[in-house]
């Protein structure tokens, strides 16, 4: 569902930006391991500036050099903080256009946002039109042989400045503000196939994209977005799932597969009921039933598994829809492992990318910053392509490369020069003005803060 800016946004941060605009879609031919040229199909003027009108992001700033606010954006990707500032300067760079920082804040408008969105599922798209097919069938094993794909949903949260907190509210008391990105990833590239971005305080399960649970995928969840009315619309629906059962859920056995004890006594009772009165027992430290979910009128019949770790002598207990004819139980509690793979991302994303470095306090400028690191994300992926053509797979990791791009952007900088006919002479009177008006800023900060404790002293200001 699209949004526009006059809406307000606290409630468009509770319901979630839109999951998922649908981008003009890159034809595989134009998309090539080259990054720099494919920077330039990604963040094209033509693309740029026919979103951008759709939008209203240009009628809104006619004097906006939009194609080059976008990849000043994209290319601020420092895991440094004043990420906002850094855009600022790449911005001057290429345009030479005379501005205080405080008007180009103003320019982060929430259809600056909506774009900088089509522009990362654009380059998503990208990606994965030259993504090999089998790149990580191997880490997969069979599972996909079963499921057209294996999918883990997840978010990360990031703090903001305190001005954030009444449309942003976070769940802690020191740092008020934040918000949260929550992604359907797709382990067979490693990207996402749905998100959403929502207030930090949101809980996981609400804020669950609306991609997620998608029919002949197999989902992987954390103990956050245990719904039973979910996981039942679900298995109704055919999809499938696995995650973790929760201490307090305590569905009814329908029948038990592994499992010592009195196993036509344990049917119809609660699982919690059965365990504490000897009724069910494990078989060799493994359980495996079938149970009963009901919600909202509706029933399904889903199964519960149970390890015992030999890592800390637990029972684990697992919650899916996959028959045992697919997985066992070992093989099920191996495929559940397989959700740490989206924790790499967010790594990917916070230390290399500079997700944890946004500190603006306006939804428009928030979203359009992680959305820009998620293009930035793309990019990485891009470069690790072409050095698996070069140097094999698990030449290096996809962090090392994410760091890598963001200490090359002012290479790609040059390169966007070159494309212009920039000269020496021309880029020396830019810097000279981007020295001047960051300098002049930083005075009036600090005038600021100078009046400011003068005034506590008790000064007349």
């Amino acid at each position: 569902m699209r949004r526009g800016i006059d809406i307000d946004l606290e409630i468009v941060f509770l319901a979630g930006m839109p999951t998922r605009p649908q981008p003009k879609k890159v034809p595989p031919t134009t998309v090539q391991s080259n990054v720099l040229e494919t920077l330039r199909e990604l963040v094209g003027p033509e693309e740029i500036l026919e979103t951008g009108r759709r939008l209203g992001v240009i009628q809104r700033q006619r004097k906006l050099d939009l194609p080059a606010l976008v990849e000043a954006t994209i290319l601020a990707m420092s895991p440094h903080p004043g990420v906002q500032t850094s855009i600022f300067v790449n911005y001057l760079s290429q345009t030479d256009e005379p501005m205080a920082l405080s008007s180009f804040y103003d320019r982060f408008t929430w259809p600056f946002a909506e774009l900088m969105q089509a522009m990362a599922w654009r380059s998503i798209e990208a990606v994965r039109e030259v993504t090999p097919e089998g790149k990580r069938r191997d880490d997969l094993g069979v599972l996909l042989k079963e499921f057209r794909d294996v999918q883990v949903v997840d978010s990360s949260s990031h703090l903001l400045k305190r001005l954030a907190r009444h449309w942003a509210p976070s769940t802690s008391k020191v740092k008020p503000a934040g918000v949260k990105w929550h992604a359907v990833v797709s382990l067979k590239d490693g990207l996402p196939v749905a998100d959403r971005l929502t207030e930090q305080k949101l809980h996981d399960s609400a804020g669950l994209p609306d991609g997620a649970l998608a029919a002949g995928a197999l989902t992987l969840f954390d103990l956050g977005y245990l719904d039973v009315a979910r996981f039942v619309d679900a298995i109704l629906r055919g999809a499938d799932f696995l995650t973790r059962l929760k201490s307090t859920h305590n569905p009814v056995i329908a029948r038990v597969h592994t499992g010592k004890g009195d196993r036509v006594k344990a049917r119809g009772m609660r699982l919690e009921e059965a365990l504490v009165q000897g009724v069910l027992l494990d078989d060799k430290g493994a359980l495996d039933l079938d149970v009963l979910l009901e919600a909202n009128g509706k029933s399904a019949t889903a199964r519960v598994v149970a390890e015992l770790s030999a890592n800390d002598g637990e029972f684990h207990w697992y919650l899916t829809s996959v028959s045992r004819e697919v997985l066992s139980i070992d093989d099920l509690v191996e495929a559940y492992r397989l959700r740490w793979y989206i924790e790499l991302l967010f790594k990917q994303l916070k230390s290399g990318a500079g997700l944890d470095t946004i500190l603006a306090s306006r939804p428009g400028a928030v979203a359009a910053l992680v959305y820009a690191k998620i293009v930035a994300l793309c990019l990485a992926r891009l470069l690790e392509l072409a050095v698996e053509e070069r140097q094999g797979r698990h030449a290096t990791t996809q962090l090392a490369l994410t760091l890598v791009l963001a200490r090359c952007g002012p290479l790609m900088l040059a390169h966007s020069f070159l494309k212009q006919g920039i000269t020496l002479e021309q880029i020396e009177r830019r810097m000279m003005n981007i020295a001047t008006i960051v300098a002049k800023t930083r005075n009036q900060r600090r005038e600021r803060a100078r009046r400011k404790r003068e005034r506590a002293l008790g000064y007349a200001s």
